[in-house]
């Protein structure tokens, strides 16, 4: 019979379906949201000691210190180099021709954004490529009067897809990575990722034609009125529009 889990980690399997729940709060800033969850974290471990199988305390030291995790520093790493490039507009050249193609050659615009985007995200992290994809996406659909989901909802599934190929493409991936060695378990390779994950493009790009077709298919229903192309649309809030990509 497994064992009954602790007071500590049945605390902190609440505490995530706490931080979820905050996190689709669109009142609630998610630096807000993630400062709360984080002192809560602190304040229960400082209250209630947490004492491990080697007799060291979970302190919060200990917990700060995931924060200089290789694989944690290498995701924000990359999230400033994709926030660099949207800031600076090196990406509008792009986003342009992305547009223009979308509106003369939607097919094949789509087939190019979903392929793009997976090959980014295997050589850059899934995550920044997200970012640096989502305000550009979100134009191309305004200037095509295309609906911004039947584009972010398939590119968001195709940079998952790309970021799972390598050891350095998803989030996930880097920490088991981190973890392993961690455990002394041999060295993972770049593209040790890639044999495993190489059955599920068929079954991706069936779901994300599926997606393109019949998920928010009007795009008037979702773009209404906007003020210039690279506003977020009124159906879609910036923490929705997040979560569809």
């Amino acid at each position: 019979m497994p064992a009954i889990p602790n007071i500590h980690a049945i605390f902190v399997l609440l505490l995530t379906v706490f931080a979820l729940y905050l996190f689709t709060r669109d009142r609630l800033p998610l630096e807000a949201s993630g400062l709360t969850v984080l002192i809560t974290l602190i304040l229960f471990f400082h209250l209630f000691p947490y004492e491990g199988a080697d007799g060291a305390h979970l302190d919060a030291g200990r917990l700060f210190g995931g924060f200089g995790n290789e694989a944690l520093i290498a995701i924000c790493a990359l999230m400033i180099l994709g926030k660099g490039l949207e800031t600076t507009g090196a990406l509008q050249p792009l986003a342009l021709s992305l547009a223009k193609a979308w509106m003369s050659r939607p097919k094949l615009a789509s087939l190019i954004t979903l392929l793009a985007s997976s090959l980014l995200s295997a050589f850059v992290n899934n995550t920044p490529v997200v970012v640096m994809l989502l305000p550009m996406l979100i134009g191309v659909a305004i200037r095509s009067k295309t609906a911004p989901s039947s584009i972010l909802m398939p590119a968001g599934f195709a940079t998952v897809l790309g970021g799972m190929a390598t050891t350095i493409g998803s989030s996930t991936n880097l920490l088991v990575v981190s973890i392993a060695a961690g455990l002394g378990v041999r060295q993972f390779q770049m593209f040790d990722f890639a044999v495993p994950r190489s059955p599920s493009p068929p079954s991706a790009s069936s779901t994300s034609g599926s997606l393109r077709r019949g998920y928010c298919p009007s795009a008037k229903r979702c773009l209404p009125t906007f003020r210039h192309a690279s506003s977020t649309p009124h159906c879609m809030s910036p923490r929705t529009a997040g979560s569809a990509a």
